[in-house]
């Protein structure tokens, strides 16, 4: 407001001026709250950065390390025991990078879930399995409580679903103390007349506890609980909100219920109806062995593989060494386009990578499609590729590709590839 006196002719006027800064103030309050909130995100960012580096950075010493002296040693023991650590250290960082990716992928709203049927019991089994030599090194008392009503086989994500399962009890395992006590809980509950039900999932340990302050914390994206428990057990900090995203996205939610030194617990529940339970699957036999690798032999089929990288190739060449198949070698799309144009009934499959020089693969792959060749149009071509997201398996699809294997490979998944084409 302001006052200010004005001659008017043969008068004196006070003028009076008023102005509502309210709108104006609020409207800055807003934007600094704004550039506060974008200024805490950008440094939580750049901690998270900083953070990564050092999660990726310490496997990878650990591969290059132990590889060294794996290279220098004559002691066959010892080597063993430097392949083993190597092989612990890939899993880790393989693992860093998946939650990365799956964050990535949730920033850019591409994150989805894919329902099928599946075992209840027997995806458990594997995931406990998985952690058990965790669990045995620390000497936990872990201990499993499941509901024996949950019926046979649910329609989920199967892989998302242990996704879960398998963070929160890997959490659990790495905070509880030396000789502690892990407890799953899986019960399942009847509402909504019968037609409604719920699993509801308990994970709780004696570990160090969460205090009120950092629970606030745990599900925020590159946010972690606290600095010094994240430099003394690891983690990139994405676990918890993928997971949360995860269950969310399956129309469940998660809590935690903590406190300082007196263990924490982790609780989530997702709901199902009567269409996503199955007493029985009849695609699935219970009863059927596990099969070993020795059981795939190939020796009468040709396998072509393009492959831009040379260590790419020795190891696929290696690692179905044991299949007795005859592989050839092609360098890029192109080089694979002339081989398999030359002598068409020489291949019984081709196992494409995506991105090569000269011609990438799915270019390589539309062409050998639209040859005029009878065998052109019905050979298996699998893509084989570190181009995992759903969009790039569509495209592969949509190239003219019969099948997707992702790169790092998956080696059960690639002989059940091979034997659904080649037998």
């Amino acid at each position: 407001m302001f006052l200010k006196r004005v001659n008017l002719g043969a008068k004196d006027v006070v003028m009076l001026y008023c102005r509502d800064l309210r709108q104006q103030r609020e409207m800055l309050a807003k934007l600094e709250a704004s550039i506060e909130k974008e200024q805490a995100t950008s440094n939580a960012k750049t901690r998270f950065l900083s953070h990564m580096s050092h999660e990726i950075r310490t496997p990878m010493n650990a591969i290059i390390g132990m590889t060294s002296i794996a290279r220098t040693t004559t002691d066959p023991k010892r080597n063993a025991a430097c392949l083993a650590k190597i092989e612990k250290a890939s899993n880790h960082m393989l693992g860093i990078l998946n939650q990365i990716l799956d964050m990535s992928k949730i920033e850019a709203d591409k994150f989805e879930i894919y329902s099928h049927p599946f075992e209840f019991k027997a995806m458990l089994n594997g995931i406990i399995g998985v952690l058990g030599i965790h669990i045995e090194e620390k000497q936990l008392n872990f201990i499993v409580d499941v509901d024996k009503v949950i019926p046979q086989y649910i329609i989920s994500d199967e892989l998302r679903l242990a996704q879960v399962l398998t963070n929160l009890l890997a959490n659990a395992v790495k905070f509880t103390p030396h000789g502690g006590t892990v407890r799953l809980s899986v019960n399942w509950l009847t509402s909504g007349g019968n037609d409604k039900f719920t699993l509801h999932f308990e994970i709780s340990d004696t570990g160090i506890g969460i205090s009120p302050e950092q629970q606030t914390r745990l599900f925020s994206p590159f946010e972690q609980a606290e600095a010094s428990t994240t430099r003394k057990f690891g983690g990139t900090g994405l676990g918890l909100v993928i997971s949360k995203k995860i269950i969310e996205m399956m129309g469940g939610k998660i809590w935690v219920k903590s406190e300082i030194g007196d263990g924490s617990k982790f609780i989530f529940a997702i709901q199902f109806k009567e269409d996503d339970i199955i007493g029985y699957y009849p695609s699935i036999d219970p009863e059927a062995p596990p099969q070993d690798e020795s059981a795939y032999n190939f020796k009468n089929f040709t396998i072509l593989i393009a492959e831009d990288v040379e260590i790419n190739r020795e190891i696929i060449i290696a690692l179905l060494e044991s299949t007795e198949v005859n592989i050839e070698c092609a360098e890029n799309g192109l080089q694979a386009l002339q081989m398999f144009a030359a002598a068409p009934d020489r291949y019984d499959i081709i196992l494409m990578d995506i991105q090569m020089p000269e011609m990438d693969g799915l270019t390589a792959t539309r062409k050998i499609r639209g040859l005029e060749i009878e065998k052109a149009k019905t050979i298996p071509i699998i893509a084989m590729t570190a181009n995992v997201f759903k969009e790039d398996v569509h495209e592969c699809l949509a190239a003219g590709m019969d099948g997707h294997l992702g790169k790092p490979l998956d080696m059960p998944k690639v002989m059940e590839k091979l034997k659904k084409y080649l037998v």
